[in-house]
């Protein structure tokens, strides 16, 4: 399924950080804390409650659909 508006974009993009987060988180590196914590320390925590919501909204749009 394709993203088709702008609030799908922005949470499908939020899917592939979080993908390469966990890719990192692999290798005992978080990623984003590491990009992140320069710039202010909680943002990391933010970005993973957006990774978050966003998996939630792809979930329930994928499967919404099939049940219409």
């Amino acid at each position: 399924m394709r993203p088709q508006n702008t609030f799908d974009w922005i949470a499908f993009v939020f899917l592939i950080i979080g993908a390469f987060a966990w890719g990192f988180f692999v290798t005992d590196i978080n990623i984003l804390d590491v990009a992140l914590e320069a710039i202010a320390d909680p943002l990391d925590d933010l970005v993973f409650i957006l990774i978050f919501l966003s998996g939630l909204y792809w979930i329930f749009r994928v499967f919404g659909e099939r049940s219409r």
